[in-house]
């Protein structure tokens, strides 16, 4: 009779100690994926999305945020940690990040995800649902191709789905922040 070995999920802690080479890795229930490189068009949207939070956090001093697939935990045991294009934390639930953290320890505030050529939109919206249940307030799904951006803020209701004429403003976890969603693309 013959057993299937069964290889050991990774932790988080051990998942953030690793090497894991070049390119981008997520830890999904406890084993380690690659990400395809991302577009051009890709990181001009990210940047974009970025500089408006920036502006927005010199302006109010309400919060901070992190850019560039910063990794943050999804789920325990198996462990989930993945890497969002954009994050934001207020002030009132993160005062003060650490800068040797290598994770943050709770759920930010929203988290943005931009669609990739490479990106499923089931894969994209697993991660939006995985955000929410980990305890984010909002999540942004960001669409390039359709100059649109779907705001979830549950996994059970349709999200909020804003196109190129339309302001993203009055957002609670986000008082004061305003953009059109045109400015989210070259």
């Amino acid at each position: 009779m013959s057993t299937a070995s069964h290889p050991r999920l990774m932790t988080a802690e051990e998942f953030m100690d690793a090497d894991h080479g070049e390119g981008i890795h997520e830890l999904v229930r406890g084993k380690v994926v690659e990400s395809p490189p991302s577009h051009f068009e890709h990181g001009v949207v990210c940047g974009r999305v970025a500089g408006l939070f920036w502006e927005y956090q010199r302006r109010t001093s309400y919060g901070h945020g992190a850019s560039n697939n910063t990794l943050v935990q999804t789920e325990k045991n198996p462990d989930t940690v993945r890497g969002v294009d954009f994050m934001f934390f207020s002030n009132a639930r993160w005062p003060k990040p650490s800068e040797t953290a290598k994770l943050p320890p709770l759920a930010p505030d929203v988290a943005i995800e931009v669609a990739s050529p490479s990106n499923r939109r089931g894969d994209l919206l697993k991660k939006a649902s995985e955000y929410l249940a980990a305890g984010r307030l909002a999540v942004w799904l960001v669409y390039p191709k359709k100059r649109s951006v779907a705001i979830f803020r549950d996994s059970q209701t349709p999200p909020v789905v804003l196109t190129e004429g339309d302001v993203i403003e009055d957002q609670p976890e986000l008082p004061g922040f305003r953009c059109t969603v045109a400015e989210l693309f070259p």
